[in-house]
C-alpha cells in the first residue's frame, strides 16, 4: 500500500523498517546524524549496541552496505529494491548491534525481534504486533527504523505543507537466535520529527555495561 497524504491521519500508511545488514543513509556532508551506545554482557557474547538518529535529514529509502558498499533501496513495506520510495518525509533511526563471542562457536547467528504497538495517536491505527528475523553478518545486525509517508503520493488535490503531529510508542523484544527470553526490551517513540530511544532493560541474564 502506498503512503498517503498527512490531510488524513486515518488513512496513512507508517512505515518501520527493518535491515539485516550494516547500513548507512545518503546524506548531504553537512548532516551528520548523532549517537547514542551502550555496551552489554551476556553468558553468550558481549553486545554493543548502537543508535544513529538522522531525524528528517534522510529524503528516500535509499542506502547503502557498508561492508559491501552495495547500493539498495526499501519499499513502504520493507521490501528490497521493490517499489522504493524516492520521496520520504518523517524520521529514521538506525540501530546496529555488534556481537563478540565469548565462548568458542557461541556467535549468534540471527537476531530475532517482536515488536507491538503499547501506545499510540489516537488519530491513527496501530500497527499489528510482528516479528522479524535478522541475520548476524560478519557479527553485525542492524534495524531500520523510520516513520513516515511519501509526500509526492497523494489522491489529495493539495496536500498541506506541515503535517499534524501524530506518535506511536513501540516496545521492541529482541531474542538471539532460538533463546525464548528477551537478552533486551527496547522502548521507542515514533514522531515524523526524530525516533527516540526511550528505554533499553537488559533482560534476566543480561548485564548492562555502561550506563
Amino acid at each position: 500500500m502506498a503512503p498517503r497524504s498527512p490531510s488524513d491521519p486515518n488513512r496513512r500508511t507508517f512505515l518501520r523498517l527493518v535491515a539485516a545488514i550494516s547500513l548507512t543513509a545518503k546524506l548531504s556532508k553537512s548532516d551528520k546524524p548523532s549517537e547514542t551506545v551502550y555496551r552489554f554482557l551476556t553468558p553468550e557474547c558481549e553486545v554493543r549496541m548502537s543508535v544513529q538518529y538522522f531525524g528528517t535529514a534522510v529524503k528516500n529509502l535509499h542506502f547503502r552496505d557498508r561492508l559491501t558498499s552495495r547500493a539498495f533501496c526499501l519499499s513502504a513495506s520493507g521490501e528490497e529494491n521493490r517499489n522504493c520510495l524516492d520521496h520520504f518525509f518523517g524520521s529514521i533511526a538506525i540501530a546496529y548491534y555488534h556481537f563478540r563471542s565469548r565462548l568458542a562457536d557461541s556467535a549468534p547467528v540471527q537476531l530475532r525481534e517482536h515488536v507491538r504497538t503499547i501506545d499510540h495517536d489516537t488519530r491513527m491505527d496501530p500497527r499489528p504486533s510482528f516479528e522479524r528475523v535478522l541475520a548476524v553478518e560478519n557479527e553485525v545486525a542492524s534495524d531500520i527504523q523510520a516513520f513516515g509517508y511519501d509526500p509526492q503520493s497523494t489522491s489529495e488535490p493539495a496536500p498541506i505543507a506541515t503535517p499534524p503531529t501524530l506518535w506511536c510508542l513501540l516496545r521492541q523484544d529482541l531474542y538471539l537466535d532460538e533463546q525464548t527470553a528477551p537478552f533486551l526490551t527496547v522502548h521507542w517513540k515514533h514522531t515524523f520529527d526524530a525516533i527516540g530511544l526511550l528505554d533499553v532493560i537488559p533482560g534476566e541474564q543480561t548485564q548492562r555495561l555502561n550506563k
